[in-house]
């Protein structure tokens, strides 16, 4: 490595210690040692943002505490730069109102998703993941967008029972006017890969 790209590493690792949208609070969770397995089950499973340097990270690691307290940091592949995702505007990072629920809280096992209704007023329901996500996409397919989940900080919950569930956010690609036509092709290659890991581990 040369002078110049470890001084570049240096900045980019000094500017990541900076930032506190990778750290998760999980003093909120009942039963932590429960948040963290279900947790770590999506290491690499779903790409994680940064508000703070609109980044995008698909090659992560999460860094758990070993005291009772504090929060688990998320600390991006420092051999994974061209997995990084630059100039991602936070109003791109949208909510869903779609959580991934361990099968645990409806008596069941693997992964389920909880989905919305498609109407405001319309009941949500849950579906084990694999059919959830299948009609996730066809959704955002009929309104002519893509289904392009991704982690933000606070997507980590508890759900009835106080059984953890994950959140999702999505990335608008509508929304990505910084960003090249291949960055954005990256980015959705990035997140579908993704997407097909938990799909055969769902």
């Amino acid at each position: 490595m040369s002078p110049e790209s470890a001084l570049l590493a240096d900045a980019r690792w000094a500017e990541l210690e900076r930032q506190t949208d990778l750290d998760w609070d999980l003093d909120a969770i009942t039963n932590r040692q429960e948040a963290i397995d279900f947790l770590l089950h999506f290491e690499n499973r779903l790409c994680v943002y940064s508000g703070y340097v609109e980044k995008l990270y698909s090659r992560y690691s999460f860094v758990v505490p070993e005291e009772e307290h504090g929060s688990i940091t998320i600390l991006p592949d420092e051999m994974a730069w061209h997995d990084t995702f630059h100039d991602i505007p936070a109003d791109a990072v949208l909510p869903t109102g779609i959580h991934i629920l361990p099968g645990e809280v409806l008596g069941a096992s693997g992964l389920f998703l909880k989905i919305p209704g498609e109407h405001r007023l319309s009941p949500s329901h849950e579906l084990p993941f694999q059919d959830g996500l299948k009609v996730l996409i066809q959704r955002y397919q009929n309104r002519g967008q893509q289904f392009l989940p991704v982690l933000a900080k606070g997507d980590l919950r508890e759900y009835e029972a106080r059984m953890p569930s994950l959140h999702l956010h999505r990335i608008d690609t509508s929304r990505l006017g910084r960003n090249s036509r291949l960055d954005i092709s990256n980015i959705k290659g990035a997140i579908a890969d993704h997407l097909i890991g938990l799909f055969r581990q769902g």
